[in-house]
């Protein structure tokens, strides 16, 4: 199923959408940020390569993607179904516990 697509037939019926991947970009990020307006929602996708003793890793933002709030939505639909039948096939995705502040004690 392809999410975001707008169906001018109404939303019982079905249209077969072809994808075209000759001119396909494939790009690596391993991390996103998100912003938005009320009328978008703003994806940016970058890779960090820290660098050894390094105190700011630089971050190279390479794409922005820009969503209608409903094909943001249908976008988080869609990555909900597919993380869960990944975890189903796979196992259950960890994640690791977020950093802790620095300068506080324990």
């Amino acid at each position: 199923m392809i999410f975001g697509e707008e169906d001018s037939q109404g939303p019982d019926q079905h249209q077969r959408v072809q994808l075209d991947t000759v001119d396909m970009e494939t790009i690596y990020a391993n991390m996103f940020a998100l912003a938005g307006s009320p009328d978008e929602i703003v994806l940016y996708l970058g890779a960090n390569s820290p660098l050894p003793k390094q105190a700011s890793p630089s971050v190279k933002i390479s794409h922005r993607i820009i969503l209608l709030p409903q094909n943001a939505k249908r976008l988080m639909i869609g990555l909900q179904q597919t993380i869960k039948a990944h975890e189903e096939r796979f196992g259950p995705i960890e994640l690791p516990p977020p950093p802790r502040p620095q300068g506080l004690g324990g």
